[in-house]
């Protein structure tokens, strides 16, 4: 039976914990020289309980999304007692270990709602797996020793290590955005490119957004590697021409959504004339198909059928079906095909 979505969240935070994926990832988010800097992989902190808008509008145009959710209350993970000497279960080490001290962790992470985010981290599972999307959580590990010498009267000082991206404070962090009731509401890394990709997203009308599930969106972003590109590229390029003067941006905002709302509906044609255009190639190379493997086995016998399926036969088909599929090709290049494709799954509020 599979584990409830508590349960899928406190695992992923466990994990994230055991495996200093935070120090990884601060690691990664401090390259700044010119050899290692990736202006498209920007971090952001949701002040929101529900990160689902935030995760489907960034991922349009970040190669890799940092998403941190500070704040919440400080839950509690797991206990556990390792022995210092053959690292076991105090309960099953050997008889050498009889004096040695315990090491006793307990995990904290800041989450208000488990089952929230076991169901959130659910439905990115295919973004996460690809690392287009890591979700940071706020996490403490909090430990201290315990010594089982039968004359020790006191433990050792605690001491606490966490995994947390600093909102702006600690300059070994970096945090590029602070999100709230979908608008940046500061930059602490005052890094004018990754304000200007996000903030002029969260402010389009995008219903074909709004309206498709997040499971279905991270599944169709991953399953259309170049769909996705072409459109990132697009947006990416639009988003930094939005001027920085608020009235003119709104201007500017609405022009763009016009034009995003008549590219999804120009698709929408073209695919569904490329489709037409593809059933009658797809029959057509059926039948000649059965031919040529009737003419393999009979030999010559059957070549007055070849002549009845038109000039050129079963090769006109094939040729015909290679177009079809390069006509696909294209249209996956084209800034709107994905956006197309997220407005089928959309259902209307």
């Amino acid at each position: 039976m599979p584990d409830d979505a508590a349960d899928h969240a406190r695992r992923y935070l466990i994990d994230f914990i055991d495996g200093n994926r935070g120090e990884e990832v601060a690691r990664e988010l401090q390259r700044t020289d010119a050899s290692g800097r990736r202006p498209f992989d920007v971090s952001v902190a949701s002040l929101d309980a529900d990160l689902s808008f935030l995760t489907k509008r960034a991922t349009l145009v970040t190669a890799k999304l940092v998403l941190s959710q500070p704040g919440g209350e400080h839950c509690y993970l797991a206990h556990r007692e390792i022995c210092k000497r053959c690292g076991a279960d105090p309960d099953h080490c050997g008889p050498g270990c009889r004096y040695e001290d315990i090491r006793i962790d307990q995990l904290f992470a800041e989450c208000d709602d488990l089952d929230r985010l076991g169901a959130y981290l659910r439905d990115c599972a295919p973004l996460l797996e690809l690392g287009q999307l890591v979700y940071f959580p706020q996490t403490f590990r909090r430990s201290h020793l315990e010594s089982r010498a039968p004359d020790a009267q006191s433990t050792s000082s605690p001491f606490n290590s966490v995994g947390q991206l600093e909102l702006g404070d600690n300059p070994d962090r970096t945090l590029d955005l602070i999100v709230k009731g979908h608008r940046v509401v500061d930059v602490p890394s005052r890094d004018p490119v990754k304000a200007r990709l996000v903030t002029p997203l969260l402010q389009l009308d995008l219903p074909m957004l709004e309206g498709t599930s997040l499971r279905d969106y991270c599944a169709i972003l991953t399953q259309e590697g170049d769909a996705l590109a072409a459109t990132q590229a697009y947006l990416r390029g639009r988003m930094l021409e939005v001027d920085t003067d608020p009235d003119k941006a709104l201007v500017q905002l609405a022009k763009l959504d016009a034009e995003i709302q008549e590219g999804v509906r120009a698709a929408r044609a073209e695919v569904g004339r490329v489709s037409r255009r593809s059933a009658v190639q797809a029959a057509g190379a059926a039948v000649a198909t059965v031919a040529a493997t009737l003419v393999a086995v009979e030999g010559t016998h059957l070549a007055p059928v070849l002549g009845m399926l038109g000039a050129g036969g079963f090769f006109s088909a094939v040729l015909a079906a290679d177009q079809y599929a390069d006509r696909r090709g294209e249209l996956r290049q084209r800034p709107f095909y994905l956006l197309w494709l997220l407005s089928r799954r959309s259902v209307p509020a």
